[in-house]
């Protein structure tokens, strides 16, 4: 009796574990769509992942990951933007923000927002234990994420294409490709934040296999095409960035023709995709040369005043010097920027200076948490960085080669950027520089 009533006890274990496995898959499977939905399903997403990752930690007694020493570099982070919002000054009353039409107190908003930062820091815990935890899981949901992908590279060249996107969606610019995203021109940077990790799962997948070896090699080459013809020009110079040193790094081994050729048929690709549209001619041809007819000026406000951009850049840096130290506060370029004390007339775009954040991501956390929040932020994920790639290099994993590159080319200087404390670009950023922390203890295969 007590043996039957052990089997019915294991087998109604091994359910439950089958079912959390099978809730865990789902969860992070569906983080590519979220992103797509909107900032209410991203949010949502995370913090059910967040919940269900504390719930086991609790069940399972496993709260080894508060005792890791970057954990509290993570909770350092935390402390300052949440200490920095409350202190930093008030500089307007609460109003009606026509971006988010609705109410907005910023001082209340800055708070709130940079306590809500946490979620990253316990997801980043999440992926190193749910995706290290098992391999059939890991495989799973980066095979989900591989089908969602495609379908969006193959949107994103049918757009191209009749000008209207699979669901009938329709790009606010003829120059840009919006996707599944309809009217936010953000799927350029949505390809480079999972491309890369999934042509390197893709390629160790199929490395021994001479005829599947040509897939992983068709979805590189289809990503840098995609987020060229996405007519982001910044996130298509990381892409070529990330994509030239995968080719410079990794063995032969893993490729159905060699390397050299793979990128030539990418060099085919932009340049018949060039040839053939001219939206897209106009979009990255004809921008670069304007830009290089302004470069020989004498002052940087005529050599890049012309830039929309450099308004944004130059609100920034003028912010940077009136609050050095400890910058405006989590989130509130977006309301410091209408002072008229920032308005110059040497800029062409001077008037539409304001935004979000500045396009710039060290000239966002300069302006916003000055130099002490900048080198606690840029020491912790360059420390990580650094010893992750040490980890890389005795492993070969391109998973992590992949992660590594991204938040590398995240921090191009100069380059425009998304962010970094949005919803929809902070994610993207999270998910891989979760790889790149998960890899620093993962076992061993």
């Amino acid at each position: 009796m007590s043996l039957i009533n052990t089997n019915k006890v294991n087998l109604k274990n091994f359910k439950k574990e089958s079912y959390n496995e099978k809730f865990i898959i789902f969860l992070f499977s569906f983080l590519p769509i979220s992103l797509i939905l909107g900032n209410s399903a991203i949010n949502s997403n995370i913090l059910i992942i967040n919940l269900f990752f504390l719930l086991t930690c609790y069940r399972q007694k496993q709260w080894s990951w508060i005792r890791n020493k970057y954990f509290y570099f993570f909770i350092s982070i935390w402390i300052y933007l949440v200490m920095n919002s409350i202190i930093s000054e008030n500089f307007t009353e609460g109003g009606f923000d026509v971006i988010r039409k609705e109410m907005v107190y910023p001082q209340i908003d800055s708070t709130i927002r940079s306590v809500g930062f946490i979620r990253f820091i316990i997801f980043l815990f999440a992926v190193q234990y749910f995706f290290f935890n098992s391999k059939k899981t890991f495989d799973q949901i980066f095979s989900y994420w591989s089908i969602i992908i495609f379908v969006v590279l193959i949107d994103i060249v049918f757009e191209r294409i009749f000008g209207f996107n699979l669901l009938g969606f329709e790009s606010p610019s003829s120059k840009r490709i919006a996707s599944f995203f309809k009217d936010e021109l953000i799927v350029g940077g949505f390809v480079l934040g999972f491309s890369f990790l999934i042509s390197g799962f893709l390629f160790k997948l199929t490395k021994n296999d001479t005829v599947k070896k040509i897939l992983p090699s068709i979805f590189l080459c289809l990503s840098i095409i995609c987020i060229y013809l996405s007519g982001e020009r910044s996130n298509f110079i990381k892409a070529l960035i990330t994509v030239s040193i995968i080719l410079l790094l990794i063995d032969d081994t893993y490729f159905y023709i060699k390397k050299k050729y793979i990128f030539l048929f990418i060099i085919i690709g932009l340049t018949l995709a060039t040839l053939l549209s001219e939206d897209i001619y106009t979009k990255q041809i004809e921008s670069y040369k304007k830009i290089l007819s302004h470069s020989k000026g004498p002052t940087y406000y005529e050599k890049f005043g012309h830039l929309r951009h450099f308004a944004h850049y130059d609100v920034a840096w003028q912010i940077i010097k009136d609050y050095p130290i400890f910058g405006v506060g989590n989130l509130k370029f977006r309301h410091i920027c209408h002072n008229n004390k920032y308005l110059n007339n040497k800029i062409l775009f001077t008037h539409e200076r304001c935004s979000t954040h500045p396009h710039q991501i060290h000239l966002e956390i300069l302006s916003e948490q000055g130099i002490i929040g900048y080198l606690i932020i840029i020491f912790t994920v360059f420390s990580i960085l650094f010893n992750s790639f040490k980890i890389y290099r005795k492993t070969g994993n391109l998973i992590h080669l992949s992660s590594i590159l991204f938040v590398l080319t995240f921090f191009i200087p100069l380059l425009p950027a998304g962010g970094f404390f949005n919803t929809f670009n902070g994610t993207i950023f999270w998910i891989n520089f979760s790889f790149v922390h998960a890899f620093l203890t993962k076992p061993k295969e």
